[in-house]
């Protein structure tokens, strides 16, 4: 990827010289020489911290970096690494902008590109008010380093979070979560039916459960909704043991349940299940290769849960909200849940769902509803953690600004959207009501306007400004 990216930087301004595709000759010679310049910053990157985990590693480097080119650092115990330059002539009553990536997450080529950007803008702009860069420590699905870093580091009137997609877009909000933990007791019996089978769906993509695009099927909610069926259909089932997921927050990558079949229903039970698994591969083996999906006789085990409790298992996962819950009139997507575990393994039950909104109101819908499910099924409820809504602003100043900048000075015009996964964003607006946010990608493959964009934004913060009518276009 580091060889794509650098050899691509090449051909692209090979070609502009060429072709003549920006205003005159000294702007294509700034645009080669930024390309040279944010290159040299990604590859060193790339070569020095091959590990993005290794957050350790990366704050070395940022401080080595930051002494080389003589810009005041810091860090705190969370890995933080914070850079600061004051505003340069002319510039003391201009907007303070903010720069925030994260670091110890991601693939390299996505990481280091964001980083690369928040590097060069640092060095290279000669022009700006008061601009900070943090740089944050990830990993994985935690925030650790948004969360605990200092809220005098979130003073000042922009903040904006780099990151990486395939194409440039701004993201201007992010939903809230939910996460819930629901137990029973369970009362467990010696069996009575004697055919024995291990009902199992393995090797799914799973991932975050705030990644809304494409299908995610639930392995969870497939094999209790296909145990549920069977049972209201007079199938006598006995349920040994159900287990499946790894965190709440994701979509489960398997799921195994164990049940134990009447003499007189195991021929029609094999014949719903291949039907079942038949309907599976035409929904989702494209998009999960690796996918299995078996139903295998073992041996009887020893106990199973009573008939009762049994019921309400089956009745609980059922009725469970799994999936997208509220879309708005656009189509766009409101509120999701996502069961993310189950447990009878301890000789209780327990289930942990995830439920995601972009609203208040409709959280506090969901969790309604989980409490009624949970009353109708004698089983108990509590919310085991949250994370705060990034309420979405159309009219931010920031927003409106950046979009500007990119139609004007680049004749392109930038979608906006809010996104279903937590994002750093939202901490720093909890932290800091006022700061302006906005979360903006970057990709080195599509060239660097976004860079360049960056660099207009922050030379411009001198003068003021007023914004245009409809600039900005919602995706």
């Amino acid at each position: 990827m580091k060889k794509i990216i650098s050899l691509f930087l090449v051909i692209l301004f090979v070609s502009l010289s060429f072709t003549g595709c920006f205003f005159n000759k000294n702007e294509t010679e700034f645009e080669e020489q930024m390309a040279s310049q944010l290159d040299v910053i990604y590859k060193d990157l790339s070569k020095k911290l091959p590990d993005t985990s290794d957050t350790e590693a990366q704050k070395e480097y940022l401080i080595q970096w930051a002494g080389t080119h003589k810009v005041p650092v810091s860090y705190d115990k969370q890995n933080n690494i914070i850079m600061s330059k004051k505003a340069t002539a002319g510039y003391e009553n201009a907007q303070a902008t903010t720069l925030q990536c994260a670091i110890g997450t991601g693939e390299p080529a996505e990481q280091y590109q964001a980083m690369a950007t928040a590097l060069y803008l640092m060095d290279k702009v000669e022009k700006h008010g008061f601009i900070r860069v943090l740089f944050t420590a990830a990993g994985g699905n935690e925030l650790s380093g948004a969360q605990k870093i200092s809220a005098n580091y979130l003073k000042g009137n922009n903040l904006i979070n780099l990151t990486w997609a395939e194409k440039t877009t701004f993201t201007i909000g992010s939903a809230g979560t939910a996460e819930y933990d629901f137990s029973k007791p369970l009362q467990w019996i010696t069996p009575t039916y004697p055919n024995a089978y291990e009902i199992s769906i393995k090797n799914l993509n799973g991932g975050s459960s705030g990644i809304t695009s494409g299908s995610h099927p639930n392995p969870i909610k497939i094999i209790g909704d296909f145990l549920a069926s069977a049972k209201s259909k007079g199938v006598l089932i006995e349920l040994a043991s159900f287990n499946g997921g790894e965190d709440a927050a994701k979509y489960p990558s398997g799921a195994t349940a164990v049940v134990l079949i009447n003499d007189n229903d195991v021929a029609r039970f094999e014949k719903w299940f291949e039907n079942e698994a038949s309907k599976f591969e035409d929904n989702y083996g494209d998009i999960e290769e690796n996918y299995t999906y078996t139903m295998t006789p073992v041996s009887a085990p020893s106990y199973v849960i009573s008939k009762d409790d049994s019921t309400k298992v089956f009745s609980l996962l059922y009725t469970m909200i799994n999936g997208i819950y509220l879309k708005s009139d656009e189509g766009n997507i409101v509120a999701t849940s996502n069961i993310g575990t189950i447990r009878t393994s301890t000789g209780n039950l327990d289930v942990t769902i995830c439920a995601r909104s972009l609203n208040e109101d409709t959280l506090r819908e969901i969790s309604s509803t989980f409490e009624v499910i949970c009353g109708l099924n004698d089983v108990s409820y509590k919310v085991t953690d949250q994370f705060p809504i990034w309420d979405e602003n159309q009219d931010s100043p920031l927003l409106l600004r950046l979009t500007d900048v990119f139609k004007t000075d680049f004749d392109k015009k930038i979608k906006n959207k809010s996104i279903m996964q937590n994002t750093e964003c939202a901490l720093f607006k909890t932290r800091n009501p006022d700061l302006d946010i906005l979360s903006m990608s970057v990709n080195f493959e599509n060239g660097i306007t976004e860079v360049e964009a960056l660099q207009h934004f922050l030379e411009s913060l001198n003068v003021a400004w007023e914004p245009a009518s409809e600039d900005s276009e919602e995706e």
